[in-house]
């Protein structure tokens, strides 16, 4: 779920560094001064609706089911080791910045911030998850056919026999 939290901060920190960046050029900000409550409306109600149905049990957009599917990692120390931020996710540091900067339309914040937003809902149901389950969930497939399965591995250090 770190992936996720990852993925939702930069793209969240690219929508705000666009919009900033538009502002100190002088360009204008992409949103008018009047529809700023109802962006934050949209999006606060966006995270809790997204939220929502990521913890449900649907069949399409649900989480509960791909968490309790996971299989167990082989290797979990190996895992542990690694970071969820890989230098290819800062494409979703600049792309948003430089389509917000670029285009400063109210359009593309909405549906970056939805996109970034929605990826903040997965990372906290699969946190709460991970809390309530005592796992660990990665993004590492038992077997390589299945490249999209999630693994787990206990969240806490494995207990040693004295």
């Amino acid at each position: 779920m770190r992936h996720e939290l990852w993925a939702a901060a930069l793209m969240l920190v690219g929508v705000a560094g666009g919009w900033a960046s538009a502002v100190a050029v002088g360009m204008g900000a992409p949103v008018r001064a009047g529809a700023l409550p109802l962006l934050v409306t949209f999006a606060l109600g966006f995270l809790v609706l997204s939220a929502l149905v990521r913890a449900s049990r649907l069949k399409w957009v649900g989480q509960l089911r791909e968490f309790e599917a996971a299989a167990a990692l082989p290797d979990p120390d190996a895992r542990s080791r690694r970071t969820a931020l890989a230098p290819r996710m800062f494409g979703l540091l600049l792309l948003p910045a430089l389509c917000v900067f670029v285009i400063r339309d109210a359009g593309i914040v909405a549906v970056c911030l939805a996109m970034g937003l929605d990826w903040l809902g997965k990372a906290v149901v699969g946190a709460g998850w991970e809390r309530m389950n005592g796992r660990r969930l990665w993004l590492a497939a038992p077997a390589p056919e299945e490249p999209w399965r999630l693994s787990y591995s206990p969240a806490g250090p494995a207990p040693t026999a004295n």
